[in-house]
């Protein structure tokens, strides 16, 4: 039987708790969460994918135990949230995927490609012959901070900004525990990204350029148009997302790859396997650990009674381990021709964002194995927020040899 789990050490490294989850309870609920923990592939992969288990309650499941007091007082990021587009259930997630999905077919995200090599070389430079370097402040934040600002129209001058609301959000959507601070500046943050947002809205209508929130405001040709109040919760989701994911997986890469020399001087040898390392990094390590659903009905699930409105956290990070899915689950391996992780999901929620971010890991990690003669991380060690659905490093410093 596991009990509470979610401590400093856990945050840091979840994986020894995945095995046992994996090992001794692959189904449970969680008193700590009031919530049902499934780990194994199989069961993650058919969670979510299943009709019978809803996004859109999630927002409503994850918040029911604020009383109505707070949630008048936490209602801007619980509307912001509500109108997300993971959160969504068709036909309402059909509507607002469609809308977005243009700008993120395959064709769009390989013209991006000169744009990404360029941000990437240009953050380098500034980098330079510095003696040492933070990877996350520098660069890994930085990159899918200015390829979101250029694909959505956004000043590139307000990334900083975007961080600040992006992590703010991230203390109330993708933690464990939401305490009452981090309501709050979560709800802070959400009526100051708001009044930004709705300002752009109103300059780009007047003025609209060649991106994505020039289209976007512009939907004079559609016939269920988006709201402002959903426009803003889009562009919200999007730099969160972009963030998050691109963040956290260059960061996690190049950690794996320092503590596994061997697999680096692999990818040294043959560059070609990059997109493999990138793929093994998002198995072996991902930033993106868990998605919810909630049971839309009584059902049997893995061998276990789940009971309408019961909230259900699949464990990505522990399906990624699951040996009975990957050979040697444990084993970081550039040469790993599988490619089956569920670290974008599964569904129709799979990430629309996938090909961007894999582009940006990718050039990325040419770019710096190309800097670097070695990858070294100095201290002080990486420390990972206190994130249930999210891992990234704070901060990774970097000898720049």
């Amino acid at each position: 039987m596991v009990g509470n789990f979610l401590t400093q050490e856990y945050f840091n490294n979840p994986y020894p708790t995945y095995k046992k989850f994996l090992n001794e309870s692959p189904v449970f609920w969680s008193e700590e969460l009031s919530a049902w923990i499934i780990s194994p592939y199989e069961l993650v992969e058919a969670g979510l994918h299943s009709s019978t288990l809803n996004a859109g309650e999630r927002m409503s499941a994850a918040s029911s135990h604020f009383s109505d007091e707070e949630r008048k007082q936490y209602s801007a990021i619980l509307h912001n949230l509500n109108n997300w587009i993971v959160f969504q259930d068709p036909p309402s997630h059909t509507r607002l995927r469609r809308l977005i999905s243009k700008s993120f077919t395959p064709r769009s995200i390989t013209a991006f490609e000169p744009k990404i090599e360029k941000i990437v070389n240009d953050l380098l430079d500034e980098i330079g012959d510095k003696e040492k370097f933070d990877l996350v402040a520098e660069f890994s934040f930085r990159l899918p901070a200015a390829v979101m600002c250029d694909l959505l129209g956004i000043p590139l001058d307000r990334q900083w900004d975007l961080k600040r609301w992006a992590d703010g959000i991230a203390g109330f959507s993708a933690a464990a525990r939401v305490t009452s601070e981090k309501a709050k500046f979560a709800n802070e943050m959400a009526l100051e990204s708001r009044k930004y947002l709705i300002t752009l809205f109103e300059e780009l209508r007047k003025e609209p350029g060649d991106n994505l929130l020039s289209r976007l405001v512009d939907q004079s040709d559609e016939p269920n148009p988006l709201s402002d109040d959903e426009l803003v919760a889009l562009v919200v989701q999007l730099f969160f997302a972009g963030f998050e994911t691109t963040e956290g997986l260059i960061g996690n890469m190049m950690i794996a790859l320092a503590n596994h020399p061997d697999e680096l001087a692999k990818l040294r040898a043959n560059p070609e396997l990059i997109t493999n390392a990138v793929e093994e990094t998002l198995r072996f390590d991902s930033s993106i650990l868990k998605q919810s659903r909630v049971a839309s009905e009584d059902q049997d699930f893995g061998g276990q009674k789940i009971k309408k409105g019961d909230y259900m956290h699949f464990m990505i990070g522990a399906a990624n381990y699951d040996p009975a899915r990957f050979t040697d689950a444990h084993i970081f391996d550039v040469e790993r021709d599988d490619v089956g992780h569920v670290s974008f999901g599964h569904g129709i929620h799979f990430c629309i964002g996938a090909p961007l971010a894999r582009l940006e890991a990718r050039i990325a990690l040419r770019a710096l194995l190309e800097r670097l003669s070695r990858i070294e991380i100095l201290e002080p060690a990486p420390v990972y927020p206190e994130l249930f659905a999210v891992r990234k490093p704070l901060h990774l410093w970097i000898r720049n040899i």
